[in-house]
C-alpha cells in the first residue's frame, strides 16, 4: 500500500513538472513572438547615424509580463526576449555578436525593472496608487539607464557608430524608457483584467471612451503644426482622459496612453501632421514625439491612480460607516438584553439601577481598552485589573498569569463574565467579608490552532456557602456566555469554602488581526 502511494505521488510530481514546463515554454513563445513583432516595428525607426531605435515598446512587453506574472515568469520571459532580439537583429544589418549583446541587455533590462518593482512594492503590482506610478517611473529610469550602458558598449564594439557615445546612450535610454512607460502598464492592466474581470458596464464605457480618444488623437496629430489649429482638439483630449480615469480602472488609462503612442508613431512613420514638419530636424521631431508620448502617458496614469485611491478611500469610509452602524446596534442590543434580565433579577428599583450601572460600566471599560488598541487585541492582565478595580484592593486580590492577547470578541465576553464573578463576590461571597480574598489565574496550553486559555477564579475567606445556590441572571451569564460566543466551557461550582469557576477558551492564532477583521467583529 505504501509503495502504491509513493508511486502515485511520483507520477503526480512528474505530471506537475511536465505541465509547468509546457506553461513556461508557452509563455516564452508568446513573449518571444510579441517581442519580435514589436522589435520589428521599432527597427523601422532608427536614429541616424548611430542606428539605435527611437521607439522600443518591446521593452514594455517584456517588463510588463514579468511585473504582472511575478518571479516565476522571469526565466521564460528572459529566454523569449533573447531569442526574439537575436532573430530581429539578424534579419536586419546586425551581426551575431552584436545581436547577442543586445539580447542580454534587453533581457537584463526587463528583469532589473521587475526586480525593483517586486523589491519595493511586492507582488501583485497595480497602478492604482500614485506611489506605484512613481515607482514604475523610477524603476524604468534605472533599468533603461543600466541597459543603455551595456547597449552603448555593444554598439561601439560591434558596429562602430560615428555618433558620440552620449548620443547613442541617450537614444537607447529614451527609446526603451518610452517603450516601458507606454506598454508595460497596458500589459499589467490586461493581466489584472484577466484575473478580476471588470463589470460589463465598465467595459462598454471604457471602450467607447477609448474609441473617442483614438479619433481625437488622430485629428490632433493630423493637423498642421499651428497652435491655434490644435488648441481646441488638445483641450478636448484631456476631458476624455479624465473620463477614463474617473470612471474606469487604471488599465483603461494604460490603453489610452498606448493608443496615443501608436498614433504618434504612425504619423512619424508616414510623415503626417505635426511630427512630420520637414522644417524641423529629425532629432527634434523624435524628441518632441517622445515628450508627447511620455506626457500623455504620465498624465493618464497619475489621473487614474488618484481616482483609484479616491474610490478606495470612499469604499475602507463606506466600510467604516457600515461597521460603526453594525457595532452600535450590537452594543444597544446587548444593553437592552442586560437591562431586561437585570430588571427581572432585581428586587427594588435601587437594586436594578445599581446592577445595571455596574454592568454597563464593565462594558464601557472593555470598550475603552479596545479603543486604545484600535480594536485589535487587549491584554488579559489589563482587562482583569479593570474589571476588579471597583471592588478589590491589592490586599484582597491576586492576579497572575502569562501575557495573553485577546481578540475583541474574547475581550467583551471575558469582561462580562469577570464582572459578574466579582460583583457576586462583593455581594455574597469572599469580598463581602473583611478577611475574604479572590484570586484570578490563567495559563495557556497547546499551540497555534489548538491553543487553550484556562482562567481560574477562586474565592477564599468569605461566608460559608450553603447549598443549593439559587440561579440568577448573573450565574446564567457566567455559565452560558463563553460557550455561546467563544465555543469554550465554564465550570462554576459553589463549595462551602467559596465559589470556584474554571473557564476554558479556544484561542485564535496569536497574531495581530487586520483592521478589516477587527471591524467585522
Amino acid at each position: 500500500m505504501q509503495q502504491k502511494l509513493t508511486q502515485e505521488a511520483q507520477r503526480k510530481t512528474r505530471t506537475d513538472s511536465r505541465l509547468l514546463w509546457i506553461a513556461a515554454m508557452g509563455l516564452a513563445t508568446a513573449v518571444g513572438i510579441a517581442y519580435f513583432f514589436a522589435a520589428q516595428l521599432s527597427l523601422e525607426f532608427l536614429a541616424k547615424p548611430d542606428g539605435v531605435a527611437v521607439f522600443w515598446p518591446a521593452a514594455g512587453v517584456s517588463s510588463g509580463v514579468v511585473i504582472a506574472l511575478g518571479r516565476d515568469a522571469r526565466l521564460p520571459v528572459a529566454g523569449g526576449v533573447m531569442v526574439a532580439t537575436i532573430i530581429a537583429n539578424l534579419t536586419g544589418d546586425r551581426n551575431v555578436w552584436g545581436a547577442t549583446a543586445f539580447a542580454l541587455c534587453n533581457a537584463g533590462e526587463a528583469l532589473l525593472a521587475a526586480w525593483l518593482i517586486e523589491r519595493y512594492f511586492g507582488s501583485g503590482f497595480r497602478l492604482d496608487r500614485l506611489r506605484n506610478v512613481l515607482g514604475l517611473l523610477a524603476a524604468t529610469v534605472i533599468a533603461t539607464a543600466a541597459s543603455g550602458i551595456g547597449g552603448t558598449v555593444a554598439f561601439k564594439l560591434f558596429h562602430s557608430p560615428t555618433a558620440p557615445i552620449w548620443t547613442t546612450w541617450h537614444h537607447w535610454f529614451a527609446s526603451d524608457a518610452v517603450g516601458i512607460i507606454t506598454a508595460a502598464p497596458l500589459v499589467i492592466g490586461l493581466v489584472e483584467a484577466a484575473r478580476e474581470p471588470p463589470p460589463r458596464n465598465e467595459i462598454i464605457e471604457g471602450v467607447v471612451a477609448l474609441v473617442a480618444l483614438a479619433a481625437m488623437t488622430v485629428i490632433i496629430i493630423s493637423l498642421p503644426p499651428k497652435p491655434w489649429q490644435t488648441m481646441v482638439p488638445v483641450a478636448l483630449l484631456f476631458p476624455i482622459l479624465l473620463w477614463l480615469a474617473a470612471r474606469c480602472r487604471p488599465g483603461f488609462a494604460a490603453a489610452a496612453a498606448f493608443i496615443v503612442s501608436l498614433t504618434i508613431v504612425w504619423t512619424i512613420t508616414f510623415s503626417i501632421g505635426h511630427f512630420a514638419d520637414p522644417d524641423l530636424p529629425i532629432s527634434e521631431r523624435i524628441m518632441g514625439a517622445q515628450a508627447a508620448i511620455l506626457g500623455v502617458a504620465l498624465c493618464a496614469y497619475i489621473l487614474a491612480a488618484l481616482f483609484a485611491e479616491r474610490r478606495r478611500h470612499e469604499a475602507r469610509q463606506a466600510l467604516l460607516i457600515a461597521e460603526l452602524d453594525h457595532r452600535v446596534k450590537n452594543v444597544l442590543a446587548r444593553v437592552a438584553v442586560v437591562a431586561m434580565h437585570t430588571r427581572r433579577g432585581s428586587g427594588t428599583m435601587d437594586d436594578f439601577v445599581q446592577a445595571l450601572n455596574g454592568r454597563i460600566q464593565s462594558m464601557a471599560a472593555a470598550h475603552m481598552l479596545l479603543s486604545q488598541s484600535r480594536w485589535c487585541r487587549v491584554g488579559l492582565t489589563d482587562l482583569v485589573r479593570r474589571q476588579l478595580a471597583p471592588y478589590t484592593t491589592d490586599t484582597n486580590s491576586t492576579i497572575c498569569g502569562p501575557e495573553v492577547m485577546l481578540t475583541p470578541a474574547e475581550t467583551q465576553a471575558v469582561a462580562m463574565v469577570i464582572h459578574e464573578l466579582v460583583t457576586n463576590a462583593a455581594k455574597y461571597g469572599a469580598l463581602s467579608s473583611p478577611n475574604g480574598r479572590v484570586s484570578v489565574s490563567w495559563d495557556r496550553t497547546g499551540a497555534d490552532a489548538a491553543m487553550i486559555l484556562t482562567i481560574t477564579w477562586r474565592e477564599l475567606g468569605g461566608p460559608p456557602i450553603t447549598a443549593p445556590v439559587p440561579s440568577s441572571y448573573g450565574s446564567s451569564l457566567i455559565r452560558d456566555l463563553i460557550p455561546h460566543e467563544l465555543g469554550g466551557t465554564v465550570d462554576l461550582v459553589f463549595p462551602s469554602d467559596g465559589a470556584c469557576c474554571k473557564i476554558e477558551i479556544p484561542l485564535r492564532a496569536n497574531r495581530r488581526p487586520s483592521r478589516a477583521t477587527a471591524l467585522a467583529i
